[in-house]
Parts: C-alpha cells; sequence; structure tokens
C-alpha cells in the first residue's frame, strides 16, 4: 500500500503533467507532427481499495471502457500487430487495453465490464501461478488470488487474448541467459498446452528499463514471441522495435478527464520521468 504523502505527490504529478500538456498543446500536436498512433493502456487489479494506484475502482473502470466503446477506440491485439508491422492504418487516438498478473478480479469485475461494452483486451498472465483449479494461492504477499486455467480458457473463448507475464514474474533482464529461456519457454508451452495455441505476446514483469534489453529481446524472438511491452510510458508508432513496445499505466483514484488526457497522450511525457529513473537506478546521475 502507497503511503498517503507518496500518493498525493503522484496524482498531483500525474494531474500537472497532463494538464500541462494539454495547456501547452502537445497532446494535440503529437499526432500531427509524428503520424498515427496507440496508446497500450496498463492496468492489473479491480476492487474498492483506497490510495493503492495498481487497483482499479469498478465504477471508474465502467466509465473508461463506456468512454472507449462510446467512441470506437479499443482495438483488438491482432489489429494492434497489424498496424505494427505497418499493413494496416488505425482510425485516430485508438488505444489496446492490457491488464498485467492475472489476478482473479480481473475475471469477476473487469471481464463483465469488458464483455459489456465489447471492449477487445489482453491479459498477460504470470503462467506457473495460475491455480488448477479453486486452491488458494500459496503466496501471501500477494494481494489477491489468481486466476485457474478453467476461467482463462472461459476469457480466451470469450474473446480476451492472453499473454505471456513471464513463469514466476521475476525481472528478466536480471537473469542470465539460461534463466530467462527458461522463463519464456516454460510460459510459452504452458499457454499452448492448456490453451490450444501459442501466445504472440508477453509483458515484461515489472517493465522498467533495468527489466528488458537486447538479450531478452533476442530470447523472446526466437522463443516464438511476435512481441513484448514494457511499463515505460509512451506511444506506439508503426515500425517501432517490438520487443521493447511502451504503455500508459492507468491508476486507480483518477478522473475520467484525466483518462480522456491520457488517450491523447497526456501522460507520454512521463516517458522522461521513466529515464530519469533508470539513470538514478543504475548510479549515472
Amino acid at each position: 500500500m502507497t503511503s498517503l504523502l507518496r500518493w498525493r505527490i503522484k496524482k498531483l504529478a500525474r494531474k500537472s503533467m497532463a494538464l500541462g500538456s494539454s495547456a501547452t498543446g502537445c497532446v494535440a500536436a503529437a499526432g500531427l507532427l509524428h503520424g498515427p498512433v496507440v496508446r497500450v493502456l496498463t492496468y492489473h487489479r479491480f476492487g474498492r481499495v483506497a490510495h493503492d494506484p495498481f487497483c482499479i475502482n469498478p465504477d471508474d473502470f465502467e466509465k473508461q471502457m463506456g468512454y472507449l466503446a462510446d467512441r470506437r477506440l479499443a482495438v483488438s491485439l491482432d489489429e494492434f500487430e497489424e498496424f505494427l508491422s505497418g499493413k494496416a492504418k488505425l482510425r485516430p487516438g485508438v488505444a489496446l487495453v492490457t491488464i498485467d498478473d492475472g489476478f482473479r478480479s480481473l475475471y469477476t469485475t473487469a471481464f463483465p465490464i469488458l464483455r459489456y461494452y465489447a471492449i477487445p483486451a489482453v491479459a498477460f498472465v504470470t503462467t506457473g501461478l495460475i491455480r488448477a483449479g479453486n486452491t488458494q494461492s500459496a503466496i501471501a504477499t500477494k494481494p489477491e488470488e489468481y486466476l485457474t486455467w478453467d476461467e482463462l480458457t472461459i476469457l480466451l473463448e470469450s474473446g480476451v487474448a492472453i499473454g505471456s507475464h513471464g513463469w514466476t514474474h521475476r525481472s528478466l533482464g536480471r537473469m542470465s541467459d539460461p534463466e530467462i529461456e527458461e522463463q519464456a519457454v516454460l510460459s510459452f508451452k504452458m499457454l499452448e498446452q492448456r490453451l490450444g495455441f501459442p501466445t504472440v505476446a508477453f509483458a515484461y514483469p515489472f517493465g522498467t528499463r533495468a527489466d528488458f534489453n537486447d538479450r531478452t529481446a533476442a530470447i523472446l524472438r526466437r522463443t516464438g514471441y511476435c512481441c513484448a511491452f514494457t511499463s515505460q510510458h509512451g506511444p506506439t508508432r508503426a515500425g517501432m522495435e517490438p520487443f521493447w513496445l511502451p504503455r500508459i499505466k492507468v491508476e486507480g483514484g483518477e478522473a475520467l478527464w484525466l483518462f480522456r488526457l491520457l488517450l491523447r497522450g497526456g501522460m507520454d511525457n512521463w516517458s522522461w520521468i521513466d529515464r530519469a529513473l533508470w539513470r538514478w537506478q543504475a548510479g549515472e546521475q
């Protein structure tokens, strides 16, 4: 749980960036200067937990999905891949909804909303933690139970794409090559075995600049994945490196107006903070 002071500082920073981008015209100009983009939205959990940026209130999530549905702004993973490869053009302002980790509130809370509004989404699951049945997860430090394989199958059959979030939710960038390959291959094979087809997309656990690199990209590509997403902020453009893709985090406790600005590029410049944090973590400041 985030401390109240840290929560307030983070919220102020995000609001200031979004409003500042809008006021200076950066949001409106971004598409004109750089061409069509897709913003890949990152969610994690859903519930009524106060002061937790990783947990989205169901009422807020419904408003966000309704906004996407009313304006036909949500695209599927297949459409995103066609755009990334330069094979298809998409309408301005579109977004891809992704949900990390594989916690059960994806199924119990988010899924009914996604289904009601016909929003395509991608669930990136930590494959080694998915439950075989109704047994409880053994990891006491986690905020929720994980999904079961039966629930994942229902999600898949209802149009939610399933991607890999690694085997044990550990940083690939901090591993040796054999360890990276083990994480990638075990997850890839298990998803194919249990769901009946190979997954194409991967999301790096944590996704900071320390968690992916040229080695991780090469091994994921060799394993059979087609693309991989980070947690680094920014829009996706056609022709980008497919194994270093940016996303935009959607946080709990934020109003719909901020979500609207986020879709228009209001949080794109948070990438500067991502890079500053990386330099600080690497001791380069």
